[in-house]
């Protein structure tokens, strides 16, 4: 399982590209940005807490996992947040500075701290991957905030689709199961070919974060290079960019194409419905 995952992954050295070049637009976009600013994908954000956010929430802390791998202990603190944009910026800057020296200097295979459910995936590639698809959203949040869009990288953007159905969407805890309930839809990324089979279900568990049990929709990737068509009951289909924007409820709010079933559809877009950050 963990293999066939890891082997439609780009060059880890894609990834650190992307984290870095992403990270920088970002950094430029809201560097001048009226701090009151409304961010229009995170609408409860102003472009100071979307600055704040990749630097003192995000890369400081994933800087440190990887500092303290394998197994980071429970003792992070996250840097309080400065109250002018001068001390945000320097936050990003540390922070980013933090995580690249960090990354670039350590193996993928080496153990890591991490939230994935398949332990084989506890990895300092898995935190690459990861870090470079959150470092390009919130470059286009910040790109939004200030009304200047430009194109994602199509390669990136592809491995964000099967990044968001993998894991962001298509995740398990290692409590929960899956059960799938026969439904099938195929991805079709149009302008790279790509073909990811998704299969949709229930997960069913008890979280014992929270002390409650769950049953919900859900869905899992079942083929990560489908050839051809095959028999999935829907279709789903777009560019590169729009489906990456899409899963990530980016962009404008149809931009890709869904033929077929239409309960199948119907129940993808409630499991796309939920909220990812």
């Amino acid at each position: 399982m963990t293999g066939d995952v890891q082997a439609h992954w780009l060059p880890f050295d894609t990834y650190l590209a992307a984290l870095e070049r992403e990270t920088r637009r970002a950094r430029e976009c809201l560097a001048d940005a009226d701090p009151s600013a409304r961010v229009p994908s995170c609408p409860d954000w102003s472009a100071d807490d979307l600055l704040w956010h990749p630097g003192g929430e995000v890369q400081d802390f994933w800087a440190w996992v990887i500092a303290h791998r394998p197994d980071a202990p429970a003792a992070y603190e996250e840097p309080a947040r400065p109250a002018d944009r001068a001390g945000l910026l320097h936050v990003l800057d540390h922070a980013h500075e933090d995580l690249m020296l960090r990354l670039r200097n350590a193996d993928p295979a080496e153990g890591a701290r991490s939230w994935s459910g398949d332990p084989e995936l506890h990895t300092v590639g898995f935190t690459m991957r990861r870090q470079a698809h959150e470092a390009l959203i919130h470059r286009v949040d910040a790109e939004l905030a200030i009304g200047d869009p430009t194109p994602l990288d199509t390669e990136l953007a592809a491995d964000g689709v099967l990044e968001a159905l993998d894991w962001m969407y298509g995740g398990l805890p290692r409590w929960a199961s899956f059960a799938p309930d026969g439904g099938t839809v195929l991805v079709h990324v149009t302008d790279t070919g790509h073909r990811i089979l998704v299969a949709l279900g229930r997960v069913t568990g008890h979280n014992p974060r929270d002390d409650a049990d769950i049953d919900q929709p859900h869905l899992r990737v079942a083929d990560r290079a489908v050839h051809g068509h095959g028999d999935a009951d829907a279709l789903v289909s777009g560019t590169a960019q729009d489906l990456d924007l899409w899963l990530w409820h980016r962009g404008p709010a149809h931009p890709v194409e869904m033929d077929g079933d239409e309960d199948v559809i119907d129940r993808l877009t409630t499991v796309l419905g939920e909220p990812v950050d």
